[in-house]
């Protein structure tokens, strides 16, 4: 029941969004025969081609936006009180959705025959009739809300933290149509969550009785850890008398991990995950990670080649050009990973001999002027070209194009617990700490970063971070 209405709501709201692109791509061929074409002559005599030219424009756009909009979470949350957060998100969907539109023009027809204005236009035309349907969305809501019997009715029960954040949840949802018909306590202590027009049926013990004799739509459970021994036999009484049960989840306390429910065959399961879980977002990220990584292997075969010479010629008959290394990867898996040789053979065997100039704090090692780098190997470094062979890595689904880059076995086993999270995501060839000062940060510094990515992780955040890295590698901060 609660998310009954959100589900129609966001399935109703897909399919006259694909509707409005429809729409929208007429108005935009319209506009550009009838108002713009006029307007540009003589100076600029463009002949407008009929729409059926165009009309690949239909394929592409409606069903991009539809994606961008579900990356931004534009159908998860259609509330009033999130409006203005909602018509950011829009334009953003439709402005991210007529970029690809942009670049697959710019990758499949380089000559210039898909219009680009009539790509734009669309994207102008598109957005606003959006927006009104947004609106129309929210006041219908609200006009259904405003009928007999429009609110669903809930009862809440619980003590402690998890019944505040139940009813400080329950006010803010006041707005998807439901209605607090009353409040079951654990104790009369925890009355001082309560606002004063909030009614008290009694406590936990009375539930039952209460979800007997009035109709709910919803009994929603937040109990503090303390009233679990006694949860197990209201539950069956709830299951006996068909009262639909929402247990939170706040009872166990969690601060980063995000709970979801899983299913492990016919067993229900209460998943904490330190990351987001799989979805198209994630999905879209893993597909970018094999196709970019393909087409750069391709596109650098030059600089591969190149980079590859150099060090044949630098090195003694029969030493390596590629150094492996066994690496830990998405929690904790080990792997092996690949990069061009930048030191002499034999240089791991030297490193107790350098420890004690390591300039580096925490379990990793770090040398401004390494003496085990070879001439070819410090300008590999500089440019960071050593890394390149990492892409076959990404290629194979061991790593990605962005996050925290792999350990060591050894230095993962003197991470502090809270370090070791940063295992949660796949690793990849660059991160939000190489692009914040790569080698100049502390180990803490680097670790918290690292963090801060797994917990804020987006599509966006990724491509800043490759737009970053870029600058990182031509300004050679903290390279080493």
């Amino acid at each position: 029941m609660l998310r009954e209405r959100q589900y129609v709501m966001r399935r109703a709201a897909l399919a006259v969004d694909i509707a409005l692109g429809v729409v929208a791509f007429f108005l935009a061929h319209w506009i550009r025969q009838a108002i713009l074409s006029p307007l540009l002559a003589p100076r600029w005599i463009v002949a407008v081609p009929d729409w059926k030219g165009y009309a690949w424009l239909l394929g592409a756009v409606p069903p991009l936006a539809a994606l961008t909009m579900h990356l931004h979470r534009c159908y998860d949350d259609l509330q009033p009180r999130r409006r203005r957060w909602g018509s950011a998100a829009l334009a953003a969907a439709v402005a991210e959705a007529a970029a690809l539109a942009f670049l697959a023009a710019a990758l499949f027809d380089p000559e210039g025959r898909i219009s680009r204005t009539q790509t734009a236009l669309l994207a102008l035309t598109y957005y606003p009739l959006l927006e009104a349907r947004q609106a129309a969305f929210l006041w219908l809501e609200r006009r259904r809300q405003a009928e007999p019997g429009g609110r669903g009715i809930v009862v809440i029960a619980g003590g402690g933290a998890p019944l505040r954040s139940m009813l400080e949840c329950m006010r803010q949802s006041e707005c998807w149509g439901f209605e607090l018909a009353g409040v079951l306590l654990e104790s009369d202590d925890d009355a001082q969550w309560l606002n004063s027009g909030d009614p008290i049926l009694g406590s936990m013990a009375d539930a039952l009785g209460v979800l007997r004799s009035r109709p709910v739509d919803a009994f929603l459970l937040a109990p503090s850890q303390t009233a679990l021994p006694e949860l197990a036999s209201l539950m069956r009484g709830c299951e006996e008398i068909g009262a639909p049960t929402y247990f939170s989840l706040e009872t166990f306390g969690h601060e980063i991990a995000r709970p979801s429910l899983e299913w492990f065959d016919t067993i229900p399961l209460a998943a904490y995950s330190p990351v987001r879980e799989f979805g198209p977002a994630l999905l879209l990220k893993l597909l970018v990670d094999r196709l970019a990584s393909a087409a750069l292997l391709v596109a650098l075969s030059p600089v591969l080649a190149a980079s590859a010479l150099a060090i044949r010629f630098n090195s003694r008959r029969g030493e390596p050009i590629l150094f492996s290394q066994i690496r830990l990867g998405r929690n904790g898996k080990p792997f092996r990973m690949w990069k061009f040789r930048t030191m002499r053979v034999g240089a791991e065997m030297q490193l107790s001999e350098l420890l004690e100039r390591n300039e580096a704090d925490g379990p990793v090692f770090k040398m401004r002027d390494d003496p085990r780098v070879t001439a070819v190997g410090r300008v590999l470094r500089r440019w960071s070209l050593d890394e390149l062979p990492q892409l076959w890595n990404t290629l194979k689904g061991e790593m990605s194009l962005v996050g925290p880059r792999p350990p060591l076995p050894a230095e993962a086993a003197r991470y502090e617990p809270w370090q070791r999270r940063r295992l949660s995501m796949r690793p990849g060839i660059t991160g939000l700490a190489q692009v914040s000062g790569r080698s100049d940060l502390s180990f803490e510094e680097w670790m918290k970063l690292d963090l801060r990515y797994i917990d804020n992780w987006s599509l966006w955040l990724d491509a800043r971070i490759l737009c970053r890295t870029i600058w990182a590698i031509l300004s050679g901060r903290g390279a080493r």
